[in-house]
């Protein structure tokens, strides 16, 4: 009973958090120049990837906005570690997939220590971000390959999936350089002296009371929990998949690192809560981006111009909430990225619904597999913490 009152109270704050967003809507010059940025970023990854005739435009859009970031040498770091990971990703994954993809029972058990390993390593770690998009694309590249079996068709779905993050990113760095080296155009928006100032919540921010940094060894019993929950789900994922035939895995897998990825200190505090609220955001923004985007598909009828156009209003929001103070920051944040997902088709612009349906019963899919698997681990989790209590 207490978790079904912990989960309400956490779905009546994302609520709340949301409307008072809303209700606040001002935006800010440094508000308004991140959201012009990414919006303008996502839109020439479109664009680029259109003109190369990739395989996946909705995953190039989704890199030109994960990217962005509100200072110049942040979205540069960023942009390194999102190339790395991806490329050391997909060279494990093109390697090691066709030699066991056809074997399921040793398949699906290597999926799960992949992606428990990213999130062992990302957490806590100063690139972290490398290490989860690394573990992403080893786990898209390592399903497709029992799927395409050979060295030759996963090597060149992996290349599909290094050029279409690197055209995102490539996008980002060029949109990013242009307002940094031209500070015209920035004073035009900012007022003189003042920069970017509120900053993306992609994780949340560390707390102020925390005044002494947690040590690794205090974080290890943590990190292995999070580790274990992150790949029994995506096991129980694959396994799904494989018997059921289920749409949307990649997504489901995504979410399942994408959720247990923590700052320092959440880990080093680590309770359900700090996850159950990225999952309640999450589905949260995914579902009013997903009923929003698909309202507006239809009134497109596939024209280019109306389809950017409308993406970029949905960036831009979904930007403007992401930059507010409100606790409702990666509500936002999740529902730009999904309603790109949504609006943005694989090669061509298209009013059909089913591949954004389908990528958006794979994010619930995997949420709902996860928040089981927490749930049957919660002792785990209380024996983890009580130690850390003891030495704190």
């Amino acid at each position: 009973m207490k978790d079904f009152s912990t989960l309400f109270e956490i779905v009546r704050e994302a609520v709340f958090a949301l409307g008072r967003e809303l209700a606040a809507w001002k935006p800010s010059g440094a508000r308004a120049l991140f959201g012009l940025e990414a919006m303008l970023s996502v839109a020439l990854s479109v664009v680029l990837a259109n003109a190369l005739h990739l395989s996946n435009t909705w995953w190039a859009a989704i890199s030109g906005f994960a990217v962005m970031q509100t200072s110049f040498s942040s979205s540069i770091q960023r942009a390194v570690h999102r190339v790395l990971g991806t490329l050391l990703g997909a060279l494990l994954a093109a390697l090691l997939g066709p030699m066991i993809g056809d074997r399921p029972w040793l398949f699906v058990p290597v999926l799960g220590l992949i992606g428990g390993a990213a999130i062992y390593f990302a957490n806590g770690s100063k690139v972290a971000y490398a290490w989860m998009l690394g573990g992403i694309t080893a786990l898209m590249t390592m399903y497709e390959a029992h799927i395409l079996v050979t060295f030759s068709a996963t090597a060149a779905f992996a290349a599909l999936r290094v050029a279409e993050v690197v055209v995102g990113t490539l996008a980002c760095v060029i949109v990013a350089s242009a307002f940094h080296f031209a500070p015209g155009w920035r004073t035009s928006i900012l007022p003189p002296g003042q920069t970017h100032t509120e900053a993306p919540a992609d994780i949340a921010a560390p707390s102020p009371a925390l005044s002494i940094e947690p040590s690794p060894a205090s974080l290890r019993p943590v990190r292995t929990l999070l580790a274990v929950q992150c790949g029994i789900a995506i096991v129980i994922l694959a396994a799904l998949t494989y018997v059921l035939k289920l749409p949307g895995f990649a997504q489901a897998m995504v979410t399942a690192v994408a959720i247990l990825l923590l700052p320092a200190d959440t880990l080093a505090h680590l309770v359900e809560r700090p996850v159950v609220v990225r999952m309640v955001q999450r589905v949260t923004g995914c579902l009013i981006a997903g009923v929003i985007a698909l309202a507006l598909l239809p009134l497109t009828q596939g024209n280019a111009l109306l389809c950017i156009v409308a993406l970029s209003v949905g960036v831009w929001a979904g930007c403007h909430v992401q930059t507010g103070s409100e606790g409702a920051s990666y509500v936002g944040r999740q529902f730009t990225i999904a309603f790109i997902m949504v609006f943005v088709q694989d090669h061509h612009w298209s009013a059909n619904p089913v591949p954004a349906l389908m990528r958006l019963s794979g994010i619930l899919t995997g949420i709902v597999v996860l928040a089981c698997v927490i749930l049957a681990t919660s002792r785990w989790r209380a024996a983890t913490r009580a130690p850390m209590d003891a030495a704190g």
